[in-house]
């Protein structure tokens, strides 16, 4: 590995050649590992954001138009597990309670979009004005300034009116670029005497590639080599058009700024030393940023895409390039076109060479001949494509100082997303991303980048796209499954607060204080949270239910989504963000293998799956039956061994991009974690409420041959599984229904119950263990005891003891909670009843 002094010498010359940078910016004082305690500068704007379709829901209500992500979302396999927007957060209702959170956040600015097909429902200004639509938006601005909070208005944020994509084409016409300018106009007409503020488009990147490329968002098209292109062409004609539309027409008269939000992720090169590497570093943020901010800024593609896509094209046989030409005229019409710019952030790459043969298919991802790389060692919260990588921020925003002009930078978009089954209020990597960022945007401020505002992103967790409701960014979580939508605070939202009322990070005692505070904050959170009745199961809601709703069906899911702690931080604490590295230090980097922005695509096993279950996975699930006390037949080699590959099923079907091998590290991690126990508990307590109301036996029988659930069997109730590998096919449990009356008695009638068995068995094995003090372990009983209903009441806490505001304890001993089940400790040596099970095993032919 380099000496850190050698790389500071090399980063010096790799980025002077990657990104001309300025003489005002010193690259050997860009310390990745450094953090800066000071302010930002007065008059500094701080906000949260969202979207139309993301957060308004009320999809066809009061005259509103069809959008193309209400017809894509309505098509079957296009979005994870089919969710759609057509309610999302109801914030079409709860705009005024939005802006109640909004306030107490002290929050300076509020961005939000407006939704096309909402005040034109044919798309037309010339057909139809939908006055309902426009009191929604007149109601939500007057509101937010009478909270004295800016609107900064979106104009475009994906949702074309489907009638346009059907008749015209969407983006692939021309003539969208008239219709957005009509439908500019009037949003000016009718609100720019309050908005000062415009945003033209959102990520026009995404538009383009994956809406019109890869066929992943609304319009959902696979028009390769030329879609995007085109898309990407029309898209800045109609910035350009409705930006002079405004400054001809409306700004003498409302003082407003009108800009445009472009999203891009910095590019590092791999190779320092490389000058092919650099030069691809260079080519993937001409791609990504370039391709719509140079023509904006300075009146032309970027010289890179003209000549590579035209080589190219050459090179199928095609007569024209297919990036399409901008006129002279065209290009003096699109310079300077931007009042500010705004930028959206997420996360960083390693770039690389990578040529790609001319007689593949024509792609945009293979014209820029690079390859996207990741460092495995980077903080990753559990999505598949968003490490945290503070530095390469403020590289980037220095990128665009020396690129651009050092134009007026608002951050439209910045945040982190989880994907947790298991709930947890207290988001404590979001406050180390948000700090980390952050303070990566002071630094460029520093270096004299003209930062003016910056918009968290988001405020509610919301619909995201294609990931639909199993991606949550927000810093108030939204339960779904509820009609009201309520919302809790996470911890990020005390954090976050602390951060604009001190304008910056004053001094360290003081920031290092926040963090406690928001954690004791977020524990009330989480004790509202797990004692509503609808949600208290506390898993992610809008989950696929594959598994059956049983205990350790849920605790698995915890287990296959809990942050890995091998290859991507993380340490016995669960927190993702423990391994960030020295500076000079990279570990060896993965590939991504489809180079988009959400491209962290980890490939399917080969899967060795007898090794592993002998090997691994029977130890780690015999441990997890220990930590959970499991009672019945989980401890026999052979079912086991039939388990563990149902389990791999599973795992493919409910986690395609993790492999199995990941999975067994996670089960092999558990230990005593308080994170899972915590889940756990939380089961427990909720069992009589998700399990009594699907059962159809009664709940006093000791065992249930015949248990009926919704959804695939409990894979732990009854004494054998079936022989079948294949995965089982189920239909999603619904929600638990709301409790009555007759419920709550029957509810405290079976604890009640469950408490007399426990003390009889207690005194039974008491005075069982004083007249035979030595009983052998071996020794198994004659018919094992299958997992019913009452089974699981017994093994669960004393339901007495269990309260609401016990919930993050740790969960109470094994040895005084559960004598009648203790099962042998996973650090004591192994008894005769497991080493024989491996010796049947091992030596069995069906295994």
């Amino acid at each position: 590995m380099l000496q850190p002094s050698i790389l500071k010498m090399y980063h010096v010359l790799a980025l002077a050649l990657c990104v001309s940078a300025g003489e005002d910016f010193d690259w050997t004082k860009n310390d990745r590992m450094s953090f800066y305690y000071g302010t930002f500068p007065t008059g500094f704007s701080w906000g949260a954001g969202s979207s139309a379709y993301q957060t308004e829901g009320a999809w066809n209500i009061d005259g509103k138009g069809i959008s193309i992500w209400d017809a894509f979302v309505h098509k079957k396999g296009k979005i994870i597990s089919n969710d759609t927007g057509d309610s999302s957060c109801e914030g079409y209702y709860k705009f005024k309670d939005d802006i109640t959170l909004m306030k107490d956040m002290k929050l300076n600015h509020y961005r939000f979009s407006i939704s096309w097909p909402r005040i034109l429902p044919s798309g037309l200004k010339s057909q139809h004005i939908n006055e309902k639509g426009i009191k929604y938006y007149d109601d939500l601005i007057n509101m937010l300034l009478d909270n004295k909070i800016t609107p900064i208005v979106t104009l475009y944020h994906w949702d074309l009116p489907q009638i346009l994509q059907e008749k015209y084409g969407g983006w692939q016409n021309i003539s969208m670029v008239n219709y957005f300018n009509d439908f500019a106009n009037l949003c000016f007409e009718r609100f720019g005497n309050r908005v000062k503020y415009w945003v033209t488009f959102n990520n026009p990147w995404s538009i383009a590639v994956e809406g019109y490329e890869t066929g992943e968002h609304a319009p959902g098209l696979k028009l390769r080599g030329t879609g995007a292109y085109k898309a990407a062409h029309h898209i800045i004609k109609a910035h350009a058009k409705v930006w002079h539309t405004y400054d001809m027409q409306w700004r003498s008269k409302q003082k407003g700024l009108v800009g445009i939000s472009l999203t891009a992720e910095w590019g590092e090169p791999v190779d320092i030393t490389n000058q092919k590497d650099i030069e691809a570093a260079e080519r993937y943020l001409q791609f990504y940023m370039g391709w719509f901010a140079t023509p904006i800024f300075h009146g032309d593609y970027p010289q890179i895409m003209k000549d590579y896509i035209g080589r190219k094209s050459g090179q199928q046989g095609l007569g024209t390039s297919r990036l399409p030409v901008f006129s002279p005229q065209e290009k003096s019409y699109i310079k300077g076109t931007c009042d500010f710019l705004g930028l959206g952030h997420f996360t960083s790459r390693y770039i690389t060479q990578k040529n790609y043969p001319s007689g593949l298919e024509n792609s945009y991802f293979s014209d820029r001949d690079l390859a996207e790389l990741v460092d495995p060692q980077w903080p990753d919260p559990g999505s598949e494509w968003l490490y945290s990588v503070p530095w390469g921020f403020r590289r980037l925003l220095n990128f665009v100082k020396t690129q651009y002009g050092n134009p007026m930078i608002y951050i439209t978009e910045n945040g982190v997303s989880e994907k947790m089954l298991c709930t947890d209020l207290c988001d404590d990597w979001r406050m180390q991303y948000f700090k980390g960022y952050i303070n990566e945007m002071l630094k460029a401020i520093k270096d004299g980048v003209n930062v003016k505002g910056y918009t968290a992103w988001s405020l509610l967790d919301n619909f995201e796209w294609d990931e639909g409701y199993s991606e949550r960014f927000g810093l108030y979580y939204v339960d779904f499954r509820n009609k009201n939508k309520p919302r809790y605070p996470k911890a990020s939202v005390q954090f976050y607060k602390r951060i604009i009322s001190s304008n910056g990070f004053p001094n360290q005692r003081e920031v290092e204080s926040w963090k406690r505070k928001a954690i004791e904050t977020c524990s009330s959170s989480n004790q509202l949270l797990a004692a509503d009745p609808l949600i208290g199961h506390m898993e992610m809601l809008s989950a696929p239910a594959l598994l059956a709703p049983g205990p350790l069906g849920r605790l698995l899911k915890k287990v296959a989504t809990m942050p890995a702690e091998n290859g991507k931080g993380g340490q016995d604490d669960g927190d993702p963000f423990a391994n960030e590295l020295e500076e000079g230090e990279v570990s060896k980097l993965a590939e991504v293998p489809t180079a988009k922005r959400k491209g962290v695509k980890r490939p399917q096993p080969k899967l060795d799956a007898q090794r592993l279950i002998s090997e691994r996975g029977l130890p780690a699930l015999r441990t997890l039956f220990d930590n959970v006390h499991f009672k019945g037949k989980g401890h026999e080699a052979e079912n086991l061994q039939l388990l563990m590959q149902k389990m791999e099923n599973w795992a493919h079907r409910l986690y395609p991009k993790l492999q199995f091998e990941d999975f067994i590290d996670r089960v092999e991690k558990l230990g005593n974690k308080k994170e899972v126990q915590t889940c756990l508990k939380r089961i427990r307590l909720d069992m009589p409420l998700t399990h009594e109301d699907y059962i159809v036996q009664h709940v006093e029988d000791e065992a249930v041959p015949d248990v009926q659930v919704f959804g695939d069997p409990d894979p732990f109730n009854g004494a054998s599984f079936p022989n079948d590998l294949e995965p089982v096919h189920s239909t999603p449990a619904p929600a638990a229904p709301s409790l009555t009356e007759e419920q709550c008695r029957r509810m405290e009638l079976n604890r009640q119950r469950a408490l007399e068995r426990r003390l009889a068995c207690q005194q039974q094995q008491q005075l069982s263990d004083s007249t035979n003090p030595q009983t052998d372990i071996t020794k198994s009983p004659d018919k094992p005891e299958a997992l019913s209903i009452t089974n699981i009441l017994n093994t669960s806490s004393n339901s007495q003891d269990v309260k609401v505001g016990d919930l993050d304890e740790e969960p109470v001993d094994s040895s005084t909670q559960h004598a009648d089940t203790e099962l042998p400790n996973k650090d004591s040596e192994p008894s005769a009843e497991l080493t024989l099970g491996e010796e049947e095993k091992n030596t069995s032919p069906e295994h």
